[in-house]
């Protein structure tokens, strides 16, 4: 199967596989050191499950495509609750893993045209204070409005401010209680975004959509579960001009 897939793969233009292997205890080793984009993973794999390592990956780097591929059709619900892009039962027909690597190439494309959005759209909600965030060499203390998001970076939490970013050793579940009274929202288990720089929404994947945002050209993740809690939120938020 891994032949195939590769096969399928390697067919689309713009598409490298960089690497393979059938040993759950493997797949982390091997990611680590070669840092793809995309993981097209198995449910049942030996050492570790295809659910383990979707969870230990997106702790690694949330931003990371993960396709499954499995004969498992009962999984499909818990695939998508650790952000799966696809979800491949097999078997498939090859344009079928086509279709989803140019879906992934789409949206990356779109990713990479995106300009720099200098005015947030969500008014009304002020965001005041500091915070001293510490990292391996130095303090640093960094206005609240300033940060943009927060993430997960190899298994540390990485702070995006206006001008730079921070590596802390705090989690992201520490952060989003001490930030949840300032306009900071957990998108996504890899993600805390600051509302108060969030542009517009637009899918990625099944269940899960690009955030794109002022002040920065990456894309923090929301669920689709929590833009719906969003859309509640800010149901009673006034927006200005």
């Amino acid at each position: 199967m891994r032949q195939v897939i590769r096969s399928a793969v390697s067919g689309v233009i713009g598409v490298e596989v960089v690497g393979e292997t059938g040993d759950g205890e493997e797949v982390l080793a091997l990611y680590e050191e070669l840092q793809p984009r995309v993981v097209m993973v198995d449910i049942d794999l030996p050492g570790k499950s295809g659910l383990e390592l979707a969870r230990e990956i997106f702790d690694i780097n949330p931003w990371t495509y993960l396709v499954f591929c499995t004969g498992f059709s009962e999984y499909r619900d818990k695939a998508f609750e650790v952000y799966a892009f696809d979800y491949l039962v097999k078997p498939f027909r090859v344009e079928r893993i086509g279709r989803t690597m140019n879906r992934i190439l789409a949206v990356e494309s779109a990713k990479a045209g995106g300009t720099k959005i200098e005015a947030p759209v969500l008014r009304g909600v002020s965001v005041q204070g500091a915070r001293m965030f510490r990292d391996a060499e130095k303090f640093l203390m960094i206005d609240l409005k300033d940060i943009v998001f927060i993430t997960r970076e190899n298994r540390k939490t990485m702070v995006h401010y206006i001008g730079g970013k921070v590596l802390t050793d705090e989690t992201l579940g520490t952060l989003e209680e001490q930030l949840r009274d300032q306009n900071f929202f957990r998108s996504h288990k890899g993600f805390l975004i600051n509302l108060h720089h969030v542009k517009e929404l637009v899918p990625c994947g099944k269940s899960t959509y690009q955030v794109i945002m002022a002040n920065t050209r990456e894309r923090p993740l929301i669920t689709w579960d929590k833009l719906r809690e969003l859309e509640r939120m800010t149901k009673s938020v006034v927006v200005g001009k």
